[in-house]
């Protein structure tokens, strides 16, 4: 097996998600953490997957169209679910789970465009969430784990390096941000 793009636990710690090659097709594979052997759960495209907190579900980027991805999901088991037509970029690690499991985040729209969106896992409906200034490209993201804040990335071309000097402590200038 040849792993492409990012893997993820199994709530349990017992396996490893990931998709990659096999002989040069795609795959979506399970891998036990005790040696044995890989399990294929999908034939086809899947990158960059996350494992619901409940181990019921996993989600991951299916085959690229152009610049983007379609979201599909798979029961550990490698029965197939149904999910809304949902398509995300093609680069970088676009969704995850709420920390209780009820609705999935993903990253939507042409760069530099992208807005966080929620995926409502009962109802299978979606509903944005920012509408962020189309000023830098995003990457990846993280959910904190009491499901109110999201932290992420912006990539912008014209960013600015600065280094700030931390003056002495004791009595004397304040510190002073140098660019």
């Amino acid at each position: 097996m040849e792993a492409r793009g990012a893997a993820a636990w199994s709530p349990d710690g017992r396996w490893i998600v990931a998709g990659g090659n096999e002989a040069g097709v795609p795959v979506l594979f399970k891998i036990p953490v005790d040696g044995g052997v890989p399990e294929r759960l999908v034939d086809g495209a899947g990158l960059n997957p996350v494992w619901s907190p409940d181990g019921s579900l996993i989600v991951y980027a299916g085959a690229q169209v152009d610049a983007m991805m379609p979201l599909l999901a798979v029961h550990p088991d490698g029965d197939s679910v149904e999910l809304p037509e949902i398509e995300v970029l093609r680069s970088g690690e676009r969704m995850r789970f709420l920390p209780d499991g009820s609705g999935l985040v993903y990253m939507q729209g042409r760069q530099p465009s992208q807005d966080f969106w929620l995926l409502d896992l009962d109802t299978m409906t979606s509903r944005r969430l920012t509408q962020l200034d189309p000023v830098a490209t995003m990457r990846t993201f993280d959910i904190a784990p009491d499901g109110k804040r999201i932290v992420f990335d912006r990539l912008s071309e014209d960013s600015d390096i600065v280094m700030i000097e931390l003056g002495d402590p004791g009595p004397g200038p304040a510190p002073r941000r140098v660019e």
